[in-house]
């Protein structure tokens, strides 16, 4: 198991791409766009695919007594698989993934629908917790 302490949230051009699809909706926004889950992230113009999630990479994340379980782990996915993150909380907050396009993943407090992914390039993809309070969850290395 490796560990990241990610300082922050850089952001910005030539980070590694990736799609969001969502089902049922949840709360979600980009830094471009409202509409993340949908928009095309390659140069193709192709629409954003979603495997079942009992085909995908599942990371489950506990958000509890002010702590987030994994805490900066990296993680190895296939580019252009699944990847769904299953959400147990506390309180409601919300991720950062940090792909192009960046977007905004919230979720309710309780046990949630899992948040799916998918990265069409490879490369690193930080995913961090913003709200209730800032942290690491997993660094996945797309390839």
């Amino acid at each position: 198991m490796f560990s990241l302490v990610l300082a922050g949230c850089g952001g910005g051009d030539g980070e590694p791409g990736g799609t969001v699809a969502s089902d049922p909706p949840r709360q979600s926004t980009t830094a471009s766009s409202p509409t993340a889950g949908l928009v095309p992230t390659s140069e193709a113009a192709e629409q954003p695919t979603s495997a079942p999630v009992d085909e995908a990479v599942v990371i489950e994340v506990v958000v509890a007594d002010g702590a987030v379980t994994p805490a900066g782990e990296r993680i190895s996915v296939d580019r252009g698989g699944a990847v769904a993150l299953v959400v147990t909380s506390d309180v409601a907050g919300e991720f950062h993934v940090h792909s192009s396009p960046e977007s905004y993943e919230g979720f309710a407090a309780g046990t949630n629908a899992p948040i799916e992914l998918q990265f069409d390039r490879p490369g690193l993809i930080e995913i961090e917790l913003h709200e209730p309070f800032e942290g690491p969850v997993v660094e996945l290395e797309v390839s």
